[in-house]
């Protein structure tokens, strides 16, 4: 049966039915689900049987897998897949200040290959909270000024790990830290698939704008984030057990929300960068 493509009421997502982890995605069914992550940015499939290797496949045809810089929480069965929990009593259980996440990112913008798409899937929910924001940064881009959009034209930014994440990202190794030096982006880079602008900054990771002074830097990059994350380009997503949302980490920022002291578990399969970023023409 091929699968269906509901689209969600709002910026960002859309419903995909029919998919079933004890068989292969047909070529038709995969490229219909890749496309929908293209048109809406977020993917939503609910109700589906864990199955890890099944999981680690799905994301591995849309781009090779990136083993997370944390690798203690690589899953056992594959370092491809890792595990984000919290409050379950395990050592696979994170203890940072905040929760894996609880902050507005986009996923590997700290190395020098970002992150295409990624994949998370619920095992262990709590009972209520433990959502995950989605912020579209290309309506965000959009719906900026024409003044602004001159002024950012051309601008890069540096990314670090652990910049302003309070508390939610663990410190790295001294060897882990050693191959995650700073990196460099453009402020506005072009989707290489759908050719629209993305405003390419996040809270988390983005520390300034390289072309200016530090006072001015630090005002633009507030005016930004206050622009990026207004409701109209946001979507709540809110968690079922056994549940896939896949993200166009491209063209979104996302965080997960500190709200929940129950136990919550996640796996993540994160796409590589497929091609190489050059700034918006």
């Amino acid at each position: 049966m091929a699968i269906k493509i509901e689209p969600l009421d709002g910026p960002v997502g859309a419903i995909v039915h029919g998919l079933d982890p004890s068989n292969p995605l047909s070529d038709e069914d995969f490229n219909s689900l890749q496309q929908a992550m293209l048109d809406h940015v977020a993917i939503v499939a609910p109700d589906l049987e864990e199955n890890v290797p099944w999981l680690r496949d799905l994301g591995s045809r849309v781009g090779p897998l990136v083993p997370h810089v944390l690798d203690q929480y690589h899953h056992p069965e594959t370092f491809e897949v890792s595990i984000i929990a919290r409050n379950t009593g395990t050592p696979e259980s994170r203890n940072t200040a905040k929760p894996a996440g609880a902050f507005w990112h986009s996923d590997l913008s700290y190395e020098e290959n970002p992150s295409d798409a990624i994949f998370l899937y619920s095992t262990q929910i709590p009972s209520q909270g433990g959502d995950t924001l989605v912020a579209n940064m290309c309506l965000a881009y959009d719906a900026l000024s024409e003044a602004t959009k001159r002024r950012i034209a051309g601008l890069t930014a540096t990314h670090r790990w652990g910049w302003n994440t309070g508390g939610a990202t663990p410190k790295l190794s001294e060897q882990q830290s050693a191959t995650h030096p700073d990196v460099v982006h453009p402020v506005v880079r072009r989707h290489p698939n759908t050719g629209r602008k993305i405003l390419y900054v996040n809270p988390g990771y983005v520390m300034k704008i390289n072309e200016l002074p530090g006072d001015e830097s630090d005002g633009l990059l507030e005016e930004l984030f206050a622009h990026a994350l207004k409701p109209e380009f946001q979507y709540r997503h809110k968690w079922g057990l056994n549940m896939l949302l896949g993200l166009d980490n491209r063209s979104s920022m996302h965080a997960a929300v500190d709200d929940y002291s129950e136990p919550r578990r996640m796996l993540r399969m994160i796409v590589g960068c497929t091609e190489k970023i050059g700034k918006a023409a």
